[in-house]
């Protein structure tokens, strides 16, 4: 890996109903913030979302009301071919570290920014050498 840095993940509460996440886009956006990445859980009732600012984002979740979590992910820079996330998943689990979330973040023709939620982020910066 050439490249590592940290992001924030935010899983926000939501209930299961239409508009849900247009209000927490809305908060968001509201101060500037865009999402990168997001992934939504219907039977959880959350969305997890990575930003482009965490501060803003958790000051806008927090004057919402808005029921929330955050945890860090690590971000690494792969080569954008058939095999990546294997070696790198492989290598973690080998050594105990568990892969808790996962979020390809962007890509262009060559790498992948993967962005990982670990067990151990020290260990696991450490295996990969990040």
């Amino acid at each position: 890996m050439e490249e590592s840095i940290m992001e924030k993940e935010f899983s926000v509460k939501l209930a299961n109903k239409p508009g849900e996440l247009a209000r927490v886009s809305e908060v968001l956006q509201k101060e500037g913030v865009n999402i990168r990445s997001m992934v939504t859980e219907s039977k959880a009732e959350v969305v997890r979302i990575v930003t482009s600012d965490p501060e803003k984002s958790r000051e806008s979740l927090k004057k919402s009301g808005m029921e929330f979590s955050e945890r860090n992910l690590l971000v690494a820079k792969l080569e954008d071919r058939p095999g990546e996330l294997t070696r790198i998943s492989a290598a973690l689990a080998k050594e105990g570290v568990n892969i808790d979330g996962a979020y390809m973040l962007d890509k262009d023709s060559k790498h992948v920014h993967m962005a990982l939620a670990v067990s151990d982020e020290t260990k696991a910066r450490n295996i990969l050498k990040l």
